[in-house]
């Protein structure tokens, strides 16, 4: 049996952006306490978890989370920008409700393929990175090795879309909260993919409300 390479998708803590419920995109805005408290609650989850690599969206909420996890298994961060998140254009820093009531995002919300979110990115693009650093990192990594990928929820909820064997708009369909893990299994470059989890986190309400 060919040996098994695990990922685990993290989505990085809270910012002050989550608690004012505020589209951040590409701003790089910090951790909050509680999203840095989120960084260590997700170490010691993966404390025991046979990881030799930690990847990360360059963005700085998603760096300091991946440099907690990182200090605590003894392993530097890596950077790769194709994990960084959607970008938002015009409705970064609007409240969520005033995006969900914008045109923009209706149109993307009702056809994603046809229409680009604000920021200019389409959905295929989106995929299509984020997908080839995840391949980048199978294969710069020895079978049998965990790899931990910090990013973004877009980016988490196409991935894992992709990986399910859905078209990427069925990303909208995916919840993953900040601080969670996700986990998928890769017998080998170019096999079948498993997913084993998705948005774990240690607390029932932070799914729910997080």
């Amino acid at each position: 049996m060919p040996a098994l390479s695990t990922v685990y998708l993290v989505r990085h803590g809270v910012t002050a952006w989550h608690a004012d419920k505020r589209v951040i995109g590409h701003r790089d805005v910090p951790l909050s306490e509680a999203g840095v408290a989120q960084g260590h609650e997700i170490a010691a989850t993966l404390a025991h978890a046979r990881i030799t690599e930690v990847i990360s969206s360059p963005l700085q909420r998603a760096i300091q989370t991946a440099e907690i996890i990182g200090k605590a298994l003894h392993i530097d961060v890596a950077r790769d920008p194709r994990l960084v998140d959607i970008p938002a254009g015009s409705l970064t820093g609007l409240p969520y409700s005033d995006v969900a009531a914008s045109e923009a995002y209706r149109r993307f919300f009702a056809d994603p393929h046809a229409a680009p979110m604000a920021g200019g990115e389409s959905l295929s693009n989106i995929r299509d990175r984020a997908v080839a650093a995840l391949d980048q990192c199978l294969e710069d990594s020895p079978a049998g090795d965990g790899i931990c990928v910090v990013s973004h929820a877009g980016i988490i909820r196409v991935l894992l879309a992709h990986y399910l064997g859905a078209g990427p708009q069925s990303y909208r369909r995916l919840r993953v909260a900040p601080g969670s893990i996700s986990v998928l299994e890769f017998s080998g470059r170019g096999e079948v993919c498993r997913v084993l989890a998705i948005n774990f986190v240690s607390d029932l309400a932070k799914v729910i409300y997080g």
